[in-house]
């Protein structure tokens, strides 16, 4: 595999950049010894993740690869580029990830000793040889299936790599929609309901009750939270996997009703009778196979 010249590095900033670095007034609860103790926690995490993002500019100006390089919130053409680099956690990960069409992406974990990095293949240890690889076209590639979310009368679909949760606005007002799936249709009543690819299923299902796939298993995984068994005696939806060609549907009983995809930084509104159709997407994630 040719290393592309079009390469794009978005990283995160870290939480101690954030709330504090960045701050000009630091106030007198931070100022105690139990939060300073804190506070340096999360200095070292911020310190992990910067060596590993140096880490990462210092290979790739070794080999000679020209990349661009943002803050993962900025607003990227990803158009432009043939391959994607993320250095942070998931999270950073899955942002980057939703501009993705039919680039390739690897996800650097910056920070091992604080951030799981469930969906980041790549770390500072192996990073290098990871580009070695590449430029020796020795690489191979995988696919991770993508959800693909399609609202009626938007002509935009949604790609979503890990999750979607679809729930009231309010996290504590009861969620409220019809779920379709095949010949099955009910009312639900929850506090909301996770839909998974299998690369996701480590993650908010699995603690929902859900179980882990494999993240190249073309399969849907639904879970509804905390069914309220007041409004009827069972339901008969009660989660399950799914397989390639079956499509869930959604229809909001909610006036502030929410879509939560891949994690707090995107989500849609679903309001009343709005319907939401969930499938496989035909365009899955193409990552590196480690």
């Amino acid at each position: 595999m040719k290393v592309s010249r079009k390469v794009l590095l978005v990283y995160k900033k870290s939480a101690y950049s954030i709330y504090f670095a960045e701050r000009e007034a630091v106030s007198a609860v931070e100022r105690s010894a139990a939060m300073q103790k804190e506070i340096r926690r999360f200095q070292n995490a911020h310190n992990e993740h910067h060596t590993t993002l140096e880490r990462v500019e210092c290979i790739l100006q070794r080999y000679g690869i020209n990349y661009a390089k943002c803050s993962r919130g900025q607003r990227i053409d990803f158009a432009k580029y043939d391959f994607i680099i993320s250095v942070g956690g998931d999270g950073t990960f899955l942002e980057a990830a939703r501009g993705v069409t039919h680039q390739i992406i690897i996800g650097v974990n910056s920070a091992p000793s604080f951030s799981v990095g469930k969906l980041c293949v790549a770390n500072e240890m192996n990073f290098e040889a990871i580009i070695q690889r590449m430029i020796d076209r020795k690489i191979q590639t995988t696919a991770w299936q993508r959800l693909r979310l399609r609202l009626k009368g938007h002509r935009r679909a949604v790609d979503c790599v890990n999750d979607a949760l679809i729930c009231h606005s309010n996290p504590a007002a009861m969620s409220r929609y019809y779920l379709k799936i095949k010949d099955i249709k009910e009312e639900q009543r929850n506090s909301g309901l996770w839909v998974a690819t299998s690369a996701g299923s480590s993650g908010a299902i699995k603690s929902a009750g859900g179980k882990i796939l494999m993240a190249q298993e073309k399969k849907i995984q639904y879970m509804p939270r905390e069914l309220y068994e007041g409004f009827r005696h069972s339901y008969r939806l009660k989660g399950g996997i799914l397989s390639v060609r079956q499509v869930i549907t959604v229809t909001s009983l909610m006036h502030e009703g929410m879509i939560f995809v891949d994690g707090t930084h995107f989500k849609i509104k679903f309001p009343f009778n709005a319907a939401l159709d969930i499938s496989l997407s035909p365009n899955p994630l193409r990552t590196v196979k480690i």
